[in-house]
């Protein structure tokens, strides 16, 4: 069994076939440095995030740490330290602009995953939140830039056939993907549904290569 990322596999999915061997080599390496230093470079963002619904909404909480994050910017001298924190800002800010005042009750992240033949496609959440007594499954895009529309639009859907496997009482729409830096909302679709087809197949063709 060969477990692989939800993200690293859409991609796969959309390489050409001179750039599948490459991907696949990438992919069954540990997390890229690059990777881990976009991650640890919203660290706070996504800390203030979880923070925050895990208090229960605590409007309170989530304006002392923006105004530590401000005090932390007015005493910063280093050019990379001053953008740091003001991405950090802006993210937080971006995600309270849609969900600061949604009432959301934190979570554990369920850990899933969607499985074909010899590939094991690992799909667990970054937020898991019940609102209006429904399940929402969130993806925190940590990216420098967009994500590829159709790279989400896949691993959208295999993280919703992941929980449906699961026995996860959720709807398309309620698995979502927010990108943090850039303030955009994509939510899984029903008439997404074509894509089954496509996520099993690229299963098969990557166990072919692996």
């Amino acid at each position: 069994m060969k477990t692989l990322s939800a993200k690293g596999f859409a991609e796969f999915v959309l390489a050409g076939p001179s750039k599948k061997a490459q991907i696949v080599r990438n992919m069954l390496k540990p997390k890229s440095k690059e990777a881990q230093v976009i991650m640890l470079y919203y660290a706070r963002a996504i800390r203030i995030i979880r923070l925050y619904h895990t208090k229960g909404n605590d409007h309170l909480y989530l304006k002392q740490e923006i105004h530590g994050l401000e005090k932390k910017l007015e005493l910063a001298t280093s050019p990379q330290a001053r953008a740091s924190l003001k991405n950090n800002l802006r993210a937080v800010k971006s995600y309270m602009d849609i969900y600061g005042h949604r009432k959301r009750t934190l979570v554990p992240r369920p850990r899933i995953a969607y499985t074909h033949g010899t590939i094991r496609l690992s799909a667990s959440p970054d937020l898991a939140v019940y609102e209006d007594g429904k399940l929402k499954l969130v993806k925190l895009g940590i990216t420098k830039q967009r994500d590829n529309p159709e790279v989400v639009r896949i691993m959208l859907r295999v993280m919703y056939q992941a929980a449906k496997a699961d026995g996860k009482k959720v709807e398309p729409h309620d698995v979502v993907y927010f990108d943090v830096a850039n303030a955009a909302r994509v939510r899984s679709k029903q008439e997404d549904a074509d894509l089954a087809s496509t996520i099993d197949n690229g299963c098969e063709t990557l166990a072919g290569m692996v």
